[in-house]
């Protein structure tokens, strides 16, 4: 793994993260703000964007990512 730079979470205290499976998307959990940030991650550079789509929920402290049928 090589450090590409930083990101800023769109939030206060980032607690968590999940990848999708199919590795384009990230949401980030923010449990201080109460939000959870969606990212996508560019497949050739590996950097992420805000893709500046925010959902309120209390606290959060783990974000998941579950297929459905």
């Amino acid at each position: 793994l090589t450090l590409l730079g930083h990101t800023p979470t769109g939030g206060n205290t980032p607690r968590n993260f999940a990848i999708e499976p199919a590795g384009g998307l990230l949401l980030a959990a923010n449990q201080s703000s109460g939000t959870i940030v969606s990212f996508r991650i560019d497949p050739e550079a590996g950097t992420l964007t805000n893709l500046g789509q925010s959902t309120s929920v209390n606290s959060p402290a783990f974000v998941g990512i579950v297929r459905l049928p």
